[in-house]
């Protein structure tokens, strides 16, 4: 039986990206798609085959050195997301509601809120590190390493943080706004009957301690025609792209680092700078370095030996697909855990930016390339990405869920 679908997702290519071969599938199999998010999202929304309702997006013009750093100030461009979206939707759906909710996670507000208003099913997307009682992703991100782990009950603050009181008190006001009587504390940090984790439990930290509400799925890959095409250069260098996302992607001196570091060095670079640098500031490229704004790097992973990252989690599961080992220079509290989960499962090594020259990343790559041990487990972890399922299961379960909230 057809159903419609309403998927949710603010403009950030690391969030909707890993959704888009879900709403491929989906409209496959004959359902109704339709998507609301930014007027910047429409174009590779609309090839993924969802019919596309935009939202006024003030998400660009966040300060995300900020968002990198405040995690309040990372709540409050979301709930100003959620705000937009709601407006939206109740205003442009009112009268063709979906039949269920699939919502990216850093836009919950707006979605469960949602979903309570029209008393629909929801599913929730989560395209980073999932998180339980026993592993909290916003404490990894905003805490030194070693507190990436729970800290038990003893050492935990007495009293919260201001920040969270106000996030409190913004969810509790569109609640109210939107007639849904729930409270603040429950529409945050609900845990859904269904999450779809673009993630393998394999890599996800604490994974074994994840219930049946937690499917993962690993990443959800499709059509990147949108992206551009790549074609493999002549010759037999290992080729090794190097990519900074299309978020955090306007540091000059780390593009430039890496052009230098490959300077005459026995490998082929395939730079992405995501549209943040000026191609042209980079001055004269060697032969055996390319540099793109942006080309779809699973094409370029197919035939990669090593990927320079900033850690970020969309790069990240591109290279565990392939089985690439990666260096890791993550550059922003949000990337950090990705980078230490990478090391401490031995699939590739972390560089902290302060430290980053030619030298050495040189001696990273050297090192990694050389490492037959983290090769050998950057392919066990490939296998447990394909095992996972991708799209076609996540579809299969987005589908389930709806069937037994009938």
């Amino acid at each position: 039986m057809s159903r419609h679908f309403l998927f949710m997702c603010h403009p950030d290519h690391g969030h909707v990206i890993p959704n888009l071969a879900v709403v491929t599938e989906l409209a496959a199999r004959g359902h109704r798609v339709t998507y609301l998010t930014a007027p910047s999202m429409a174009e590779i929304v609309t090839e993924a085959g969802a019919a596309v309702v935009t939202y006024p997006s003030r998400y660009r013009d966040a300060d995300f050195a900020l968002v990198a750093n405040d995690p309040g100030y990372l709540m409050g461009v979301l709930l100003d997301e959620s705000e937009a979206m709601l407006a939206t939707a109740t205003a442009e759906l009112g009268d063709d509601r979906p039949d269920c909710l699939v919502y990216d996670t850093s836009v919950l507000y707006a979605a469960r809120v949602l979903a309570r208003r029209w008393d629909i099913p929801a599913t929730q997307v989560i395209p980073v590190f999932a998180s339980n009682e026993h592993f909290s992703f916003l404490n990894a991100m905003y805490n030194p390493e070693s507190d990436a782990a729970e800290r038990p009950a003893a050492e935990r603050p007495k009293e919260m943080p201001e920040w969270v009181g106000a996030t409190m008190g913004r969810i509790g006001a569109l609640c109210a706004r939107y007639e849904v009587t729930a409270a603040p504390h429950e529409v945050w940090f609900e845990v859904p009957p269904l999450s779809l984790v673009t993630v393998p439990r394999e890599f996800q930290y604490a994974g074994e301690t994840f219930d049946e509400r937690f499917a993962f799925v690993g990443p959800c890959v499709g059509d990147r025609s949108f992206l551009g095409e790549w074609t493999p250069p002549a010759g037999d260098l290992p080729v090794v792209l190097v990519s900074l996302g299309a978020v955090f992607n306007e540091d000059e001196s780390f593009f430039r680092t890496c052009v230098e570091a490959f300077r005459g060095r026995p490998w082929h670079a395939v730079m992405t700078t995501g549209g943040g640098v000026d191609r042209a500031s980079l001055g004269e490229l060697p032969p055996n370095v390319e540099v793109h704004d942006f080309v779809p790097h699973v094409a370029v992973l197919e035939h990669a030996s090593l990927c320079v990252t900033h850690a970020g989690m969309g790069t990240v599961m591109e290279a565990l697909r392939s089985g690439t080992p990666m260096v890791c220079v993550p550059g922003s509290a949000l990337d950090r855990p990705t980078g230490w989960r990478v090391r401490e499962l031995g699939l590739g090594t972390v560089l902290d930016p302060a430290d980053l020259t030619p030298a050495t990343l040189v001696d990273a790559v050297t090192s990694v390339l050389g490492d037959q041990e983290i090769t050998a487990r950057s392919d066990l972890m490939r296998k447990a990405v394909a095992e996972a399922g991708g799209a076609a299961r996540a579809a299969d379960e987005v589908e389930k869920h709806l069937a037994r909230s009938r």
